[in-house]
């Protein structure tokens, strides 16, 4: 059977593409190679039905390739793989590879999606930015468009904005994780044990990003519809308020996309690693 598929690095983002992928019955397991240096990543892509390689060069007879690798990686798996033969979908989720870094590498025959999801892929609830090289063929982009859906919502955003999104969407989960780990551990100095604490916080993290989700308002409009004048969320609201809540985001956001960029040019400046542990 052809290789439909190729995907390397089966560490949770490349998991998260390849269970999306089946889920959505986009592809055959057996048309998918998964390739990764960990012995443990290979046998759980077998498990599944996936053919399994060690060597990204055996991604060069797919017509498609998932690179869902560390960055840092991909100065050795672009060695590995070589300027592309023939017109070949590259989809990439690495953070910080820019589009011409990857055409650059691997040919003009490099038909890039450049991408990031974010953690709740997992889920098949991420939030992914995404943008298509204008030498992307309309199925391609069909394709492409229908894997990276297969895990969640997608935005497409011009390249310069991906450092900017991947502090609000790509880091944004560890922000709420932040807000839950504080609002538990404030809960269990009220007096709370911790698993109540932590099945109140869950379920109401859960809660409001479901309302957030589906009823289409705004995030203001529904703190509004939540919060009397002189009540008790108005009093946890004036203490937001009163220490720079808001700023305080800005500035963390600003910080993350800064650091972002600060990371690509450090990463495209580097030379290629000779360390192969992390190649995928």
């Amino acid at each position: 059977m052809p290789t439909a598929l190729s995907v390397i690095g089966f560490g949770p983002m490349g998991s998260a593409l390849v269970t999306g992928a089946l889920r959505a019955g986009l592809i055959d397991p057996r048309e998918i190679l998964v390739i990764d240096v960990d012995p443990a990543a290979r046998a759980r892509a077998e498990k599944i039905g996936c053919r399994i390689a060690a060597d990204p060069s055996y991604a060069t007879t797919s017509e498609r390739i998932a690179l869902c690798v560390k960055p840092q990686s991909f100065p050795e798996v672009a060695e590995r793989i070589g300027v592309l033969a023939a017109p070949t979908l590259v989809v990439s989720v690495m953070a910080g590879v820019s589009i011409g870094r990857l055409r650059a590498a691997l040919g003009e025959n490099a038909h890039v999606v450049r991408c990031i999801p974010n953690i709740a892929a997992e889920s098949g609830l991420a939030a992914t930015v995404h943008r298509c090289h204008d030498s992307c063929t309309a199925p391609e982009r069909d394709f492409g468009l229908r894997l990276l859906g297969s895990i969640g919502i997608t935005v497409e955003l011009p390249e310069h904005l991906f450092d900017a999104a991947t502090s609000v969407s790509g880091s944004g989960p560890a922000y709420v994780f932040l807000l839950a780990e504080a609002m538990i551990e404030s809960a269990k100095r009220m007096g709370f044990d911790q698993a109540t604490a932590e099945r109140l916080v869950r379920q109401t993290m859960l809660g409001a990003a479901t309302v957030l989700a589906r009823s289409g308002a705004a995030p203001a409009d529904l703190r509004g519809a939540v919060t009397s004048r002189g009540g008790t969320t108005s009093a946890a609201l004036a203490v937001f308020d009163a220490r720079g809540f808001r700023a305080m985001v800005d500035d963390a956001l600003r910080a993350a996309r800064d650091r972002g960029r600060d990371l690509a040019a450090a990463a495209a400046a580097a030379p290629p690693s000779s360390e192969s542990a992390g190649v995928a």
